[in-house]
């Protein structure tokens, strides 16, 4: 995972994904790839905030249940949750599923129901909030 999408990540943080050849900024800009840069915070490439969200993943929202019932196709769906996958009728398998829009924290493994678009979809999670299986309700 890259850099966190906050404004409280630190020099090492920077340093742990970019891995440049001494751990200090010159040289962080030195070794860090352009293309991994976030083009609304890379800036002049001079501080340490020009590094905000870098070698980060897009997330979307998707409407998802609590997950608590035997039945989820029952369930309304009522809580944001968010993906880094690009289907947008919701996740599917291989996705990773987070509780937050910062993508640091995983939904808990369950069965849950997802709505995006017109449909609703069981999607079971795993470790790590990987989709294991969808199926539709």
């Amino acid at each position: 995972m890259g850099v966190p999408n906050t404004t409280t990540f630190t020099l090492q943080n920077v340093v742990d994904v970019v891995n440049p050849t001494t751990d200090d900024l010159v040289d962080s800009f030195a070794d860090a790839v352009s293309s991994k840069f976030d083009s609304d915070y890379e800036g002049s490439k001079n501080q340490l905030l020009n590094f905000r969200n870098y070698d980060g993943v897009t997330l979307i929202a998707v409407t998802m249940s609590s997950g608590t019932s035997k039945d989820v196709c029952n369930e309304t769906p009522n809580i944001t949750r968010y993906t880094d996958g690009t289907n947008f009728d919701g996740p599917v398998v291989g996705d990773v599923v987070y509780t937050n829009s910062t993508g640091t924290s995983f939904l808990a493994s369950g069965n849950y129901k997802s709505q995006m678009g017109s449909s609703g979809s069981n999607v079971q999670i795993g470790s790590n909030g990987v989709v294991t299986a969808r199926n539709s309700c």
